[in-house]
C-alpha cells in the first residue's frame, strides 16, 4: 500500500519573511557563525550564513516548520546545509551514485531545478533547547565544514587521482588518531536498540542491526526481510581518516540503472521531506550489487558520546522512510 511522504507546506516560504528565530536558535547560529569568523567574504544573520568552504559556498539556513509528526512531536525549525557545487556540472547524475559512496555528512542532489548541490539537513523539535545548545550546534558547524569532503574524494577516484586526495593532504583534525567511538559506545546502543525490539549485535569496533522491512520482520537469518545497518569504527575514510563509517543496506536487487535511479530519487526525497530524521549522509548505489545503500562518515572531529546510538536511531527511522518512498515510485 503507498504511504504519503510528509514534504514541506506550500506556506511555508511565505512565513519565512516576518519570522523571527526563537532565542536558542538564534543563539545557537550566532555559535555556529564562528567557524567562519576569519572568513571575510561570510555573510551572516541570525538565520543563516554563507562562507568560503574548500573552493564552494557553504550556506547553513533556518526557516521555520511548526509541523506535527505523526507520534506528536512538533517540529519547530529545519536548518539545512546547502552547498551548490561547480565542480560537477557536466557530470550525468547517475555517476553521484557511485561518488555519493565516499560521503561524509552530505549528499549530491540534483534538485528539482537541475542544480547540483551538497545537501544536509537537521529538524529541530520544540523544546529541544539544551540538544541544540550541547548536540546540533557544535555538529552542525563542523558537518557543514566538512561537507565537501566526501564528494570531492568521490570524484578524485572517479577520474583515478585518489592519491591526491588522501587523508594526510585534507588533513581533518583527528585524522591519523585511532577512532574515538569505542567499544562502550556501540554496547551502549545494542541495549538501547534491544530494548526498542531490534536485532542488534555489538562488538568492539561495531554494530550491527537489523529494522524490519516487511511487517512482523526480525532478522535475515529467520529468513525475514529486513534492512541492515553496519557501524564500524576500524574502517577509515581515504579523505578523512579514521573516526566512524556507517551503512544502511536496503533488501533490494535492481539492475546497476535501477539502483541509481533510485538512490537519486531517495535523496531528492529527503531533501523536501519535513518529517524525516537528519540527514547527514547519502545514498549510493553499491556497483554491481543490486543495492541502495544510505551512507555517511564521522571523522574523529565530529566525535560526541552518544552518538552510535542517535545514528542507529536516525538509521531505523531512516529504513521506514525508505520503504515509503520506494513503495509510491
Amino acid at each position: 500500500m503507498n504511504t504519503p511522504i510528509q514534504t514541506t507546506p506550500p506556506a511555508v516560504s511565505d512565513r519565512t519573511a516576518d519570522w523571527q528565530p526563537r532565542p536558542a536558535l538564534r543563539e545557537a547560529m550566532q555559535q555556529i557563525a564562528m567557524i567562519a569568523v576569519d572568513d571575510s567574504t561570510a555573510v551572516i544573520s541570525d538565520r543563516s550564513m554563507t562562507f568560503q568552504n574548500l573552493g564552494e559556498r557553504t550556506t547553513i539556513s533556518a526557516q521555520p516548520m511548526n509541523v506535527d509528526t505523526i507520534d506528536g512531536m512538533r517540529i519547530a525549525e529545519i536548518i539545512t546545509i546547502r552547498t551548490p557545487l561547480t565542480a560537477f556540472k557536466l557530470f550525468d547524475e547517475k555517476n553521484y551514485s557511485f561518488i555519493n559512496i565516499f560521503a561524509t555528512t552530505g549528499a549530491i542532489v540534483r534538485d528539482a531545478d537541475g542544480e547540483d548541490l551538497l545537501i544536509s539537513r537537521v529538524p529541530l523539535f520544540e523544546g529541544d533547547d539544551e540538544v541544540l545548545a550541547d548536540f546540533y550546534t557544535p555538529l552542525i558547524a563542523d558537518a557543514a565544514r566538512l561537507q565537501p569532503v566526501g564528494p570531492f574524494s568521490g570524484l578524485y577516484h572517479y577520474e583515478g587521482r585518489k592519491e591526491e586526495y588522501e587523508a594526510a593532504f585534507v588533513g581533518v583534525p583527528g585524522w591519523d588518531e585511532p577512532s574515538y567511538w569505542g567499544s562502550e559506545e556501540f554496547a551502549y546502543a545494542e541495549e538501547r536498540l534491544r530494548a526498542q525490539g531490534a536485532y542488534a549485535n555489538a562488538g568492539d569496533t561495531g554494530l550491527t542491526v537489523e529494522y524490519p522491512w516487511e511487517q512482523g520482520a526480525v532478522s535475515a537469518i529467520a529468513g525475514d526481510c529486513t534492512s541492515m545497518l553496519q557501524i564500524r569504527s576500524d574502517q577509515p575514510h581515504p579523505s578523512a581518516g579514521n573516526g566512524l563509517f556507517y551503512r544502511l543496506s536496503l533488501p533490494t536487487n535492481f539492475s546497476d540503472d535501477e539502483a541509481s535511479e533510485y538512490a537519486a530519487k531517495l535523496n531528492r526525497a529527503e531533501l523536501e521531506a519535513v518529517d524525516a530524521p537528519p540527514f547527514f549522509g547519502a545514498w549510493c548505489a553499491m556497483p554491481q550489487s543490486g543495492t541502495v545503500s544510505f551512507v555517511g562518515f564521522w571523522p574523529n572531529l565530529l566525535y560526541r558520546s552518544g552518538t552510535v546510538a542517535s545514528i542507529a536511531f536516525w538509521t531505523w527511522a531512516r529504513s521506514r522512510f525508505a520503504r515509503q518512498v520506494i513503495g509510491n515510485l
